[in-house]
């Protein structure tokens, strides 16, 4: 009643979800989670009880998340030779963004927006944690200003183990979900997302 201004006013998404035939979102989950209280149902969660809400798990393209034809992947491979592609995909990706190639050292890949849902504070904030083990991380996502920056600072502190790429690349993202050994979602909360199913695709 009182926010943004005073008064009563006119929710859209509450008479978009009154008038609709049926409700639907991206993961049975999230449907729960939905109904689970203000907070999570953004004071809808009372009218999403009453209408009922339907999940039905995200779905990727699976012709351009597809291991045997990525075209950004110079490697191809499936189920049956994804044990020997694998490290050979995860050196050429050491050797883009410039950290030693080493297929014996485990890759950390995080792909997304730089913002408080995506984790991605939670995500800098550990690094520091982890970051004296053998290992090397690889971080590609925009957001915002404050994270980006953080995300150049990696680079500064770390210089041999931390990539932050702060763009938007299309090429670098096929080869990160390819090449990491392991796929970070360090979300508060998360609807469903692709990155997961992309991960899961790829043997990551």
């Amino acid at each position: 009643y009182d926010k943004p201004v005073k008064g009563r006013k006119i929710n859209w998404m509450k008479a978009g979800i009154l008038e609709s035939d049926q409700i639907l979102t991206v993961s049975p989950y999230y449907a729960k989670e939905l109904v689970s209280g203000e907070d999570k149902g953004v004071e809808l969660d009372n009218i999403l009880r009453k209408t009922g809400i339907l999940g039905i798990v995200n779905g990727m393209d699976v012709q351009e998340w597809n291991p045997l034809t990525d075209k950004y992947t110079g490697i191809k491979y499936d189920a049956t030779t994804v044990m020997n592609a694998k490290p050979l995909i995860k050196e050429a990706l050491q050797a883009e963004v410039g950290l030693e190639v080493d297929k014996d050292i485990p890759v950390m890949g995080f792909i997304g927006r730089l913002e408080e849902q995506k984790g991605s504070d939670i995500l800098v904030e550990a690094i520091s944690q982890f970051i004296g083990e053998n290992v090397q991380i690889i971080i590609l996502g925009t957001g915002k200003k404050v994270m980006e920056k953080q995300l150049e600072q990696l680079e500064i502190e770390y210089p041999d183990k931390a990539r932050g790429v702060a763009k938007f690349n299309v090429p670098l993202a096929h080869m990160i979900i390819a090449g990491a050994d392991f796929i970070l979602v360090p979300s508060r909360f998360e609807p469903c997302g692709l990155i997961q199913l992309h991960a899961m695709r790829y043997g990551t």
